[in-house]
C-alpha cells in the first residue's frame, strides 16, 4: 500500500443496511402492506423472509468482522418497537439492544438510523408523512429508543433520504403511498420530514449531548445535455426540486447547520437534463442517463468520479461528512471490485480537496430485498442463497475488507477469484 493512498486515522470502514429489506417477518409498516397488492414488487417477491437478519444477526456481525469493518449502519424498526400508537414493545426493545451489544462484542461502530422508510400502520392510517402532525408522532419512537439504547449509540441518522422517499412515494408512485405527480404532498412531506429531524436532533442531544446526530440526504447530480441555456436551466430546476433542501440557500441551510453534527450523503447515479417543452408534468424536463457512462443493473448511469464533485459540494457547510450509501448493482462481481477502488479513490482526491470525509459505509453489507425491484438487483458484499439463506463471502467483499484493514487502496489494481 501507497502511504499516499492512505486514508485518515480513524477512518470508519463499514457497510449500511435497512431493517426491512434484511431482518423478515416486518408486517406491521406500511410496506408490508404495500407489497400484498398484485404488481407493486418484481418478479411478485416479499420481504417475508428478506435474509432472517433477525434472527441471524451474530451470523452476520461476525462476517462483517471478519471483512474487517469497524463500523456498520443499520436502522430500528419503528413498526416494531411501537406497533400502536404509544404503545411500546420492551421485547422488541430488548432485541435491538441485543443486536446494538453485538455489534460492539464485535468492535463495530453502529449508526443507528431511525427512519428507512418503512413506517407503522397506525402513522400511516393518519395520513404519515403528509400529515402536518407527523413530526409530533415520531418523537416518543424518537424519545424511547434514545432513552433504552442510546448508551450504546454515538452515531444516529434521524431519516434516511427524505428526498428520495418523498419522489418515490409522490412522484413516481413507486413507494407507498403510491401517489404519482402529486407535487403538493412531495414538498409536504419533504418539510414533515425536516421538521422531524429537526425535533428529533434536539430530542436525542438532550438525552445525550455527547451524541453525533445527523441525515442520510441522497445527492444526486443533474448535469445539462448542452451549454443552452435552457438546459442549463433543467439541470438547476432537477437539482434544486430532487436534491437540494439540506444544502440549499437561505432558511434551509441554516436550519440544517443548526441541527446536524454531521452531513450523511448516499451517492450513486446522475443523469443529463434537457428542456422539453412538452412535459409540463416534469417541470419541462426530459431526464435521461449520461452517453458513455457504464449502466448499472439498475440501469442508472455510474461513474466514480462524480463521488468527488458531489463531496466538494459539501466543502461550504463546514460540517463532517459519512457517505452513508454507496455502491453498484452489478450481479458481475468483477464489476464491483473494479468500481469500489476508483470510488474510494475519489473520496481520498474530495479529502485532499479540504473535504472532511469520517467514513464510508458501502451499500450494502448482503444482497437484499431491494424494495419495488426484489431481489433481482445485486448490491451485496455477501451473497445471500435465496432458498438456503446461506452467506458467502464475495470476491468484491475480500478486497473491500483488505481495503479497510489497510486502511488504504492498493498500488495496483486488484481482482480477487
Amino acid at each position: 500500500m501507497s502511504a499516499g493512498l492512505g486514508f485518515p486515522a480513524g477512518f470508519l470502514w463499514g457497510t449500511a443496511s435497512a431493517a426491512h429489506q434484511v431482518e423478515g417477518d416486518n408486517r406491521n409498516c406500511d410496506w408490508w402492506e404495500f407489497e400484498q397488492k398484485p404488481g407493486t414488487i418484481a418478479g411478485g417477491d416479499t420481504s417475508a423472509v428478506a435474509c432472517d437478519h433477525y434472527h441471524r444477526y451474530r451470523e452476520d456481525f461476525k462476517l462483517l468482522r471478519e471483512l474487517n469493518q469497524n463500523a456498520h449502519r443499520l436502522s430500528i424498526e419503528w413498526s416494531r418497537i411501537e406497533p400502536s400508537e404509544g404503545e411500546f414493545d420492551s421485547r422488541q426493545i430488548r432485541h435491538y439492544r441485543d443486536v446494538l451489544g453485538e455489534l460492539r462484542e464485535q468492535g463495530i461502530e453502529p449508526m443507528v438510523t431511525l427512519h428507512h422508510f418503512t413506517s407503522p400502520l397506525w402513522f400511516t392510517r393518519k395520513g404519515g408523512w403528509a400529515n402536518r402532525e407527523a413530526a409530533r408522532a415520531f418523537l416518543p419512537y424518537v424519545s424511547r429508543v434514545a432513552d433504552e439504547l442510546g448508551d450504546l449509540v454515538s452515531l444516529w441518522c434521524t431519516i434516511n433520504e427524505p428526498n428520495i422517499y418523498a419522489a418515490n412515494g409522490w412522484i413516481t408512485g413507486e413507494f407507498p403511498p403510491a401517489r404519482q405527480g402529486d407535487l403538493t404532498d412531495f414538498y409536504r412531506v419533504i418539510s414533515n420530514m425536516r421538521g422531524a429531524h429537526e425535533a428529533a436532533y434536539t430530542t436525542i442531544k438532550r438525552r445525550r449531548p455527547d451524541a453525533q446526530v445527523g441525515l442520510s440526504h441522497h445527492k444526486f447530480l443533474f448535469l445539462p445535455a448542452s451549454g443552452k441555456r435552457r438546459d442549463r436551466w433543467a439541470a438547476r430546476t432537477a437539482q434544486f426540486t430532487v436534491d437540494r433542501w439540506p444544502v440549499a440557500p437561505g432558511r434551509l441551510r441554516r436550519v440544517v447547520e443548526a441541527t446536524s453534527d454531521f452531513v450523511g450523503i448516499a451517492h450513486y447515479w446522475a443523469q443529463m437534463c434537457a428542456f422539453d417543452p412538452t412535459r409540463p408534468k416534469s417541470q419541462f424536463i426530459r431526464r435521461f442517463n449520461v452517453p458513455g457512462a457504464q449502466l448499472t443493473d439498475m440501469g442508472w448511469s455510474s461513474d466514480p468520479v462524480w463521488m468527488r464533485q458531489v463531496l466538494n459540494e459539501l466543502k461550504g457547510l463546514g460540517k463532517p461528512v459519512y457517505i452513508t450509501e454507496n455502491g453498484l448493482a452489478a450481479a458481475d462481481d468483477v464489476r464491483r471490485q473494479r468500481y469500489l477502488p476508483d470510488v474510494l479513490e475519489n473520496v481520498l482526491l474530495a479529502i485532499a480537496d479540504g473535504v472532511d470525509v469520517r467514513g464510508y459505509f458501502h451499500w450494502t453489507s448482503m444482497d437484499n430485498f431491494e424494495w419495488a425491484h426484489g431481489y433481482g438487483p445485486k448490491f451485496g458484499l455477501i451473497a445471500v442463497d435465496r432458498k438456503s439463506l446461506e452467506r458467502t463471502i464475495k470476491p468484491s467483499g475480500r478486497l473491500y475488507g483488505r481495503i479497510a484493514a489497510a486502511n488504504a487502496l492498493p498500488d495496483q489494481p486488484v481482482l480477487l477469484n
